[in-house]
Parts: structure tokens; C-alpha cells; sequence
């Protein structure tokens, strides 16, 4: 019995999987676009590779360990949890985290929302408990070619910049005569307790002195809470014509965050004038909100991670430069939509006019058979 295409089991078995992979593919394409600043944050994040690239080199060349990542990129550069400079219990996950180089990125952005661009000058501060975040707000610095003030502390808590042999004030040294980053350290404490080292011992509080001092920079060793705030005030604003746009605080020195109760109560990512009570004569981020000035805090990784769609902890198969940071995803890509369209009315056309030119020539045949 004469049958046209059309009719056929195996064709119309055919076209409906066609069809519904059309579907398929259509309702769950996405059209994929590079976000604001995506040089800028793809930037970001080629220097904090190169960053922790050149650190692995030094880590191996002074032999303080094999500068292998025992869990994700960048692990070889996570402290003893036990150390001499030690100040504070810390979280391994977090000092894991902060060593993506997304992280870079993600400053990025946040530097791009506050409008800070070319020739301004923000005042950073900084502790060795996160060496990666260190190195991604350093980065995202580069990257947007802005100039910082920066006051560092070599002592970490668990599992930070702990190694003694390679501080963080070593650290970012290092990677100044490398010309990774044109911006270091002008003014560095010991840190922890008191802003003092007060939880390490004579030992740990040596090589924290030493390594400031060999590393040429001044040594802020001021007992008295208030004096101390005053003289990092001073030191961020003093001669600054062109003023300061920012404060960027990383990790959780005593005189930047306060107490562990106020340290707990800062908000993550940007704090802006009004989120927050400014207070004149506060902590450095108080001051510094009481002034009208922006703030990035750079605390609570677990939270700042989950805004930004990063992975806490990072995993070992991450694809750095590939996120939301990078790249934002409409749903229905026109394109795709288009072509899965053309395909099955194409498909169906094709088999509409091929069984049309069979029943065709079945009628102008001389034998007469049904087309039932």
C-alpha cells in the first residue's frame, strides 16, 4: 500500500525527535555577554596568577617547601597552623578561598562601582592572615594602573603569611622587585594584640621586626590605641593633595576593624558613608566613613564568596576568568532560537513537499492503487 513520507511511522518518529531536541536546545541556550570592565577584571586576574607564579619560584628557591598545591591553586602559600608569628586562630577555608584568582576580579568590581579609576589614590590596609586577598586587592590595583598608601602587619593568624621565614612583608617585597605590583608597604606594625604582637613571643616578635626593618620600611610601634589610629591617619592623609578615595581593608587588624565584636558587626564588600556610624574618633574605617569616604572591607569571606559567585572553598578543576564576574547570561539566545527554528521548519518542509511530489506522481501513474 502507497504510503507518502509524511505518513510513514519511521519519518514522523524521526521529525518528532527532531523537533523536541529543537525545543530543547532553544528554551536552554543562553546568551552569554562580557560584563563592565571585563579587560580590566581579566586583567585582574592575570596578574594575581603571575603573582602567586613568582611566590611559588621564591617559595621553592628558599626552600620552604615544595611549592605544590596539596589543595587548590595557590595552596602552597597557606601557613603552618602552628608558627612563631601567629597571632589568632584563622580559617583554613577562607585563607584557601582568597587565593582564587577570581578574587582579583572581584575587587575589581567593586572598585568599578565605586567610579575609582586612573590617578586616584586610595589608603589600603592590610594584615598577613590573607596573603591571597593581599594579592588581589594588589592586583585589581595594577590592573586599574591606582596608587595606594599602604600599612601593613606581618604577624597572620592560622594558616596566613605564618611561615617565618617568608613573612608577608617579605612577600610583598619580593614581588615590588619583581615588578609585579608598583605598590608596597610605606608603614608596617607587628600586629596582632595591640597592634603589638602581644600573643607572640620575644622569637616571633624579632623576626617581625626584622623583616620590617630589612625590608626598609618604618616601623609603627605605638602602644597607646588612640595615638596609634591617629598615626595611621596621619600617615594615610598627611601631604595628600589630591585626597583619598578609598579605604581598603583586608583581614582583621585590631586598630582598622576594632575588637572582635565590632570586626564581627562590619559589613563585607563596600561600606559606604551612612551604612554604617561613622565615628571621628573610632576605628580607621569609622574615621575614615566619618570623613565621607568609602570603604571596602575585605572580612567574612564565606559571604563576600556566596555575592559573587565564587566557589568557598575554590575547587581544584576551577576555571579562573569564566564566572558572572565575567560574564552575564540571558536566557533564550536569539541566535540559537533562530537556527533551531530554520531546522525544524526546514525539516518539515522538506518532508512536506517530498511526500506532495510522491502523491503527485502516484496520480499521474497508470496503475490505479489506493492511497489509503
Amino acid at each position: 500500500m502507497f504510503r507518502p513520507q509524511i505518513q510513514k511511522t519511521r519519518v514522523m518518529v524521526i521529525l518528532t525527535a527532531l523537533i523536541m531536541a529543537m525545543v530543547y536546545w532553544a528554551i536552554n541556550s543562553y546568551e552569554r555577554k562580557p560584563t563592565y570592565g571585563y579587560k580590566l577584571k581579566k586583567n585582574a586576574v592575570n596578574i594575581m596568577e603571575k603573582s602567586i607564579e613568582s611566590l611559588r619560584s621564591e617559595f621553592i628557591s628558599r626552600k620552604i617547601n615544595t611549592g605544590e598545591d596539596s589543595l587548590s591553586y595557590g595552596s602552597f602559600l597557606i601557613g603552618p597552623q602552628k608558627s612563631i608569628i601567629k597571632t589568632t586562630s584563622g580559617s583554613l577555608i577562607s585563607k584557601q578561598s582568597v587565593l582564587n584568582p577570581d578574587f582579583g576580579a572581584m575587587i575589581t568590581e567593586m572598585l568599578i562601582e565605586l567610579e575609582i579609576e586612573k590617578g586616584n589614590k586610595v589608603a589600603l590596609s592590610y594584615t598577613g592572615s590573607y596573603p591571597g586577598a593581599n594579592l588581589a586587592v594588589l592586583s585589581a590595583l595594577e590592573a586599574m594602573d591606582v596608587s595606594a598608601v599602604i600599612i601593613s602587619s606581618c604577624g597572620s593568624s592560622q594558616y596566613g603569611a605564618t611561615h617565618p621565614e617568608c613573612t608577608w612583608i617579605d612577600m610583598e617585597t619580593y614581588l615590588n622587585k619583581q615588578n609585579v605590583y608598583s605598590n608596597s608597604s610605606s608603614l608596617a606594625s607587628i600586629g596582632g594584640g595591640f597592634d603589638l604582637g602581644t600573643q607572640l613571643g620575644t622569637l616571633g616578635k624579632n623576626v617581625c621586626e626584622s623583616s620590617i626593618y630589612n625590608n626598609k620600611i618604618e616601623l609603627l610601634n605605638i602602644e597607646n590605641s588612640h595615638n596609634n589610629i591617629q598615626k595611621r591617619m596621619d600617615h594615610f592623609l598627611s601631604g595628600r593633595d589630591d585626597g583619598i578615595s578609598l579605604f581598603i581593608n583586608v583581614g582583621g587588624g585590631v586598630y582598622s576593624t576594632g575588637d572582635s565584636l565590632q570586626r564581627s558587626n562590619t559589613p563585607a564588600g563596600i561600606i559606604y558613608p551612612g551604612d554604617i556610624a561613622g565615628n571621628s574618633n573610632g576605628t580607621v574605617i569609622e574615621r575614615f566613613l566619618d570623613m565621607d569616604i568609602p570603604v571596602i572591607n575585605i572580612n567574612h569571606i564565606n559571604i563576600l564568596s556566596e555575592w559573587y559567585e565564587l566557589p568557598y572553598p575554590p575547587k581544584r578543576n576551577h576555571r579562573y576568568g569564566a564566572g558572572s564576574l565575567f560574564y552575564s547570561q540571558k536566557q533564550y539566545n536569539p541566535v540559537v532560537i533562530l537556527i533551531a527554528f530554520c531546522i525544524s521548519t526546514g525539516t518539515v518542509l522538506a518532508v512536506g513537499i517530498m511526500s506532495h511530489n510522491e502523491i503527485k506522481r502516484r496520480m499521474h501513474s497508470s496503475e490505479p492503487e489506493s492511497f489509503l
